[in-house]
């Protein structure tokens, strides 16, 4: 029981993603075959970049399992081992497994596919990541991982996705390779960034909770960006009729023109994702209370503690977006 209650822990958070990755992706979805392929590719990159890290590990001379190198103080020593070893590996073999296997696929047919595809491949690392992580450390560094590494390994992936996306639909007689490389750099040093500051064992480690509020803004900004190429892309349907009294200039419903929503839309889908998140991690703290699980010696006040410390700052930001999206939503009903 305690090893299906681990396993859950490990696996809900990154499908989870995934499939809100593929619900914004409803304009032109891909074939869920392929989105698949990606993850399982994705799942399997974990290997080479365990053997990889492991052999540029010890020629950094690292200390067997701490992330040191002797001689390095432990923030140092922690980027170091995060800006060499980790993440370039890393970041290279998740958009590796788009490049080589699924780049050349007819499917892969507008910019929004590059999120889908190379979110897959992160998505399926940091599954196989997070279940061994989990089994080996237990219910607290699942529920720790549910909320700061998942959403690392799936925005880093977003936004990487994004820039392969707008490479693979570059115009004809124009390279997409600085694209690419511009989402793999941006990716690399936010993962680094991030792995510098949980490998550390300093006070510096809280600043993860900031940092993965910003990426998963970010990323959902990229998302929206993404979905309104693809929309671009394949609405293309020939104007109707003008009606009555209205400018042929206007854009008409039913005529393949996107009407803007502006940022009040957006700002709602941040908060209801952060208010989700952290629902989420609650869910999973009181499984944890109630059903406790081998290994694990926090007691409830602990638990309900560290809760909302953690939650609080995700919690806040989107009470405050919620509110002007609300208010902005108001004051257009006065106006109109």
């Amino acid at each position: 029981m305690d090893f299906i209650i681990l396993m859950i822990i490990a696996i809900i958070p990154p499908i989870g993603f995934l499939l809100y990755i593929h619900h914004l992706d409803s304009i032109e979805p891909e074939p869920h075959g392929l989105i698949i392929k990606a993850m399982l590719l994705g799942a399997a990159a974990v290997i080479p970049a365990a053997i990889i890290e492991a052999i540029l590990g010890s020629l950094l001379a690292t200390s067997a399992g701490s992330g040191m190198v002797p001689g390095l103080g432990e923030l140092s020593a922690a980027a170091v081992n995060s800006f060499v070893v980790i993440a370039p590996v890393e970041e290279a073999l998740k958009l590796g497994v788009v490049l080589l296997f699924i780049w050349k696929n007819a499917n892969f047919n507008e910019e929004n596919d590059g999120i889908v595809y190379v979110g897959a491949s992160a998505i399926g690392f940091s599954l196989v990541e997070n279940i061994l992580y989990v089994a080996q450390y237990g219910f607290v560094t699942g529920i720790m991982r549910a909320v700061t590494s998942i959403p690392l390994h799936t925005f880093t992936g977003v936004l990487m996705g994004y820039f392969v996306g707008l490479a693979k639909c570059a115009p004809e007689g124009k390279s997409g390779t600085g694209k690419i490389v511009i989402g793999f750099i941006i990716a690399y040093l936010v993962h680094a960034v991030y792995d510098t500051l949980a490998l550390s064992g300093t006070a510096a480690g809280l600043l993860i909770v900031p940092l993965v509020i910003v990426l998963i803004i970010f990323g959902l900004l990229y998302m929206k960006k993404g979905a309104r190429l693809s929309t671009r892309r394949w609405n293309k349907t020939e104007p109707g009729p003008v009606p009555p009294g209205a400018s042929a200039a206007e854009p008409q419903r039913g005529q393949g023109n996107v009407r803007d929503t502006g940022t009040g839309k957006f700002k709602v889908v941040i908060s209801r994702v952060l208010f989700f998140i952290c629902a989420g991690f609650w869910a999973l703290l009181i499984i944890g209370i109630f059903v406790p699980v081998d290994g694990t010696s926090e007691k409830p006040f602990d638990i309900i503690a560290g809760g909302v410390i953690i939650t609080i700052i995700p919690a806040a930001i989107g009470l405050v977006l919620e509110l002007s999206y609300y208010r902005q939503k108001k004051n257009r009903a006065v106006a109109s």
